[in-house]
């Protein structure tokens, strides 16, 4: 029986994970809801499905990158094809990260040595807080499945509760299984830092294998190795499985178990993968702030640089798809982004809308690094020399935004080589001009969370995550949901054009750039004048 103190360990916890896992579950029923509805009421008849399942169908590379078309021509596979990549790829970061938050975050910053001191040992103490881990998986995969079934009273939807149920498990798994990855991770890790690049990579494996899977007939039985893979098995809108579903809470529960074991054999404050206690010197980058700050955060901006421009070729790769005939049904969903001009240019002009969606996860994740800065101490031995608030938060504001900037144009290089490749006919300076489009709306996520941290810099990250992120929900809905067109309106992405399928705003763009460089201000001059929140 738990003790009192792992109680409370597990209570505090849940509390601690308990917005982010209602936000997920939120966004991930209304995305899939938004898909549904929008499908039925577009291709309304069985001919206009069955032409998009013909055209989109049979491309082995469109499986390969965005997840498999079966089941296309109905309202539930083409739900499960529309948001398979997007929503299983944020519930697996945001569920790696919450796992590595719980325990070794709460080790960097000594909040963890205070409570393995006290009536609980590590390992006892660790399977109290990985319970969490589980309360906010039941609260993503229950929330999900209730908006969905909202929709699918629909007679034109027509999910069940059941089904709609499943489907909110078959994303509730991914939660499930990274979380305890991201607590296994803590064990090994010897910061909050090292164990993210862990299991991040475990994340991209995962990934990996699934689209091994999707790439050849011979290979499907790789989805079983694999969380994404899982996702899949399940079918919730076809024969729902729940085969997967109970894999993927032994595999957890293994894990966690493994989290549990490795707790309690190690120093509380270190990782099993220690690093040596003597090194030669690596003394570059320290001779300024703006060097330190690179130092420190260049892995992870070229982790970032490199996922977006993977994310690039992913999109160029598909690009052949606009070059066949299209059903008119298929150009009419690109018509409700608001996308004009040849199917080429309308393709491209909603690829970039979703590039600057990743682009602005970049500004959301420096200031979370920023924010860690602050709270963890580390900042204080930097700001007791010469070094004035002001410059320190302008610096890491510019390392930030030089960073979307080279990120948004890798994008767009990779987008064209790889879209060249399949001969589309687009020119490398019109996507290039694509990039450049996008990096306004990131840093208007940059001075938002600039002020963000300028006031409540224990929330920064966190929150600036949930800005971008319920923008991107805002902006999908608004233009998939006839009549909600003003929920455009509170997304940061509402003065983006669509280039190059509509003109670039000359005074949109450097509206939305004042906009961003004020708060930026507002944020260096607050940030200069209050206290310091160390933990």
């Amino acid at each position: 029986m738990p003790s009192p103190a792992e109680r409370a360990i597990a209570r505090r916890a849940t509390r601690q994970l308990l917005v982010g896992a209602v936000v997920v579950g939120l966004s991930f029923g209304a995305s899939a809801a938004a898909a549904a509805t929008t499908y039925a009421s577009t291709f309304t008849t069985a001919a206009s499905r069955a032409q998009i399942a013909a055209t989109t169908g049979a491309d082995r590379g469109l499986a390969v990158v965005l997840g498999p078309t079966r089941g296309i021509d109905t309202v539930g596979g083409y739900t499960v094809y529309k948001g398979f990549v997007f929503l299983t790829t944020i519930g697996a970061v945001w569920a790696v990260l919450a796992g590595t938050r719980l325990l070794r975050g709460e080790e960097d910053h000594g909040r963890w040595q205070l409570l393995v001191a006290g009536a609980t040992r590590p390992g006892r103490a660790t399977a109290a807080a990985a319970l969490a881990i589980g309360v906010v998986a039941v609260v993503v995969t229950v929330l999900t499945g209730l908006i969905v079934a909202v929709a699918g009273r629909s007679p034109d939807v027509g999910f069940s509760p059941g089904q709609s149920l499943a489907y909110g498990a078959s994303l509730g798994l991914v939660v499930l299984s990274f979380g305890a990855v991201g607590a296994v991770a803590s064990q090994l890790g010897g910061t909050r830092r090292t164990a993210n690049g862990l299991a991040t990579v475990v994340v991209a494996v995962a990934f990996v294998l699934r689209m091994l899977a999707d790439a050849a007939d011979g290979l499907r039985w790789l989805r079983w190795a694999t969380p994404f893979g899982w996702t899949l098995l399940v079918d919730p809108f076809g024969q729902p499985a729940w085969g997967p579903l109970l894999l993927a809470v032994v595999v957890s529960v293994a894990l966690g178990a493994l989290a549990v074991v490795l707790a309690g054999r190690r120093d509380v404050g270190r990782g099993l993968l220690a690093r040596h206690d003597d090194r030669p010197a690596r003394l570059g980058g320290l001779g300024s702030t703006i060097g330190l700050a690179t130092r420190l955060e260049g892995p992870t901006l070229l982790a970032w640089c490199a996922g977006i421009a993977a994310t690039g070729l992913l999109y160029g790769m598909v690009a052949n798809l606009v070059t066949s005939d299209l059903p008119e049904s298929m150009t009419s969903m690109l018509d409700r982004f608001g996308a004009r001009g040849t199917l080429v240019d309308q393709y491209f002009g909603v690829v970039f809308l979703l590039v600057a969606c990743v682009a602005a996860l970049i500004p959301a994740n420096q200031i979370g690094a920023a924010a860690d800065e602050e709270t963890s101490g580390r900042i204080v031995r930097i700001l007791a020399g010469p070094t004035a608030r002001a410059r320190w938060l302008g610096e890491r504001l510019a390392l930030a935004a030089v960073a979307t900037l080279v990120a948004a144009l890798l994008a767009a290089v990779c987008t064209w080589a790889a879209a060249a490749a399949q001969g589309v006919p687009i020119g490398l300076v019109t996507l290039l001009g694509a990039g450049l489009n996008v990096v306004p709306s990131a840093l208007l996520a940059l001075g938002v969370g600039a002020v963000l941290l300028a006031v409540a810099p224990r929330h920064a990250g966190g929150i600036t995550y949930v800005v971008v992120l319920l923008s991107v929900v805002l902006d999908l809905v608004a233009s998939m949901v006839s009549g909600w067109a003003w929920l455009d309106q509170l997304s940061i992405f509402h003065r983006l054009a669509l280039y190059p399928s509509e003109p670039v705003s000359v005074a949109s763009t450097v509206g939305v750039l004042v906009a961003a460089v004020a708060l930026a201000g507002v944020a260096v001059a607050a940030f200069a004048r209050r206290d310091l929140h160390p933990a």
